[in-house]
């Protein structure tokens, strides 16, 4: 298995179309792309302490075949933020559909890891004819009702966040990650940490802490979906997230990979390529 760290594609812009700029505060989103203009799209959606850098091995892995796209969120990295301070998942459902259509691409295959497979959900409910593919990774389907524990490690996110992303990234990854995963992976994800803008994960922060509960509503997650979950994951356990929703999915399938944690893109990118793609067709 090769840790090699790929090269990142540098940073690009792309301009929020008119009609959706009162929803932000700018009007400029930010990502990193791989792979031909006139393939078929891949976007990719990041957790609530990365951004697009996340992906690295993703966009190398998927680029020969498909054009990949991993956004920034808003409020994450370059990306201009949310007005509002309390996004819910119809708020981050149209900033997906507002980054798709500035980038004019109406179907794509998309994959969400950790938040933003909540994002990916939120997004694939509301607009389901939209998504070919469904990818879920590290899968949050948020809860009915929200318990103690979870509001109390969330806020203790935001708390640290709000200190600053130095301190912020220099909490470690050792609670995200199997056993297995090479210090040189560990040091790049505390790296890629401290590139958090508070604001950002702030509102993240929001949403998963608010009543979505994709369960509720999979009825319109009609398409293939693909979850990976990492057996160690001790971040969005397994029984208290896709054990919950895979029942629900017309053409669901799970796959569990085991010394495994929440970070399966970066700790096994091999094993992920090679499931992505054979989901995919490629």
């Amino acid at each position: 298995m090769s840790h090699v760290i790929p090269l990142l594609p540098e940073t690009k812009f792309l301009r929020i179309l008119p009609a959706a700029q009162p929803r932000y505060l700018g009007d400029r989103f930010s990502l990193r792309e791989a792979g031909p203009l006139d393939a078929p799209p891949v976007v990719l959606l990041h957790g609530i302490g990365a951004h697009a850098a996340y992906f690295r091995w993703t966009l190398q892995a998927l680029a020969p075949q498909r054009r990949v796209i991993a956004w920034n969120a808003p409020g994450y990295w370059l990306s201009d933020n949310l007005i509002t301070r309390t996004p819910t998942a119809a708020d981050y459902a149209q900033a997906v559909a507002d980054f798709l259509d500035a980038l004019g691409l109406e179907r794509v295959v998309l994959y969400g890891h950790s938040f933003g497979s909540a994002v990916a959900q939120a997004f694939a409910i509301a607009h389901p004819q939209r998504v070919s593919h469904l990818v879920l990774s590290g899968t949050g389907v948020g809860q009915k009702q929200l318990s103690e524990q979870r509001r109390q490690a969330f806020e203790a996110r935001a708390q640290r966040v709000q200190q600053g992303s130095y301190q912020y990234g220099d909490a470690g990854v050792d609670a995200m990650v199997g056993a297995a995963t090479p210090a040189s992976v560990r040091e790049l994800l505390v790296e890629m940490a401290r590139g958090i803008q508070p604001e950002g994960l702030l509102r993240a922060v929001s949403f998963r802490l608010s009543d979505f509960y994709s369960p509720d509503h999979a009825a319109a997650l009609s398409m293939p979906t693909l979850m990976l979950q990492g057996n160690e994951d001790r971040i969005n356990p397994r029984q208290e997230n896709c054990d919950l929703l895979l029942p629900h999915l017309a053409q669901g399938r799970l796959e569990v990979l085991p010394g495994v944690g929440h970070m399966p893109e970066v700790e096994v990118p091999e094993a992920v390529e090679r499931l992505v793609r054979q989901f995919l067709g490629a």
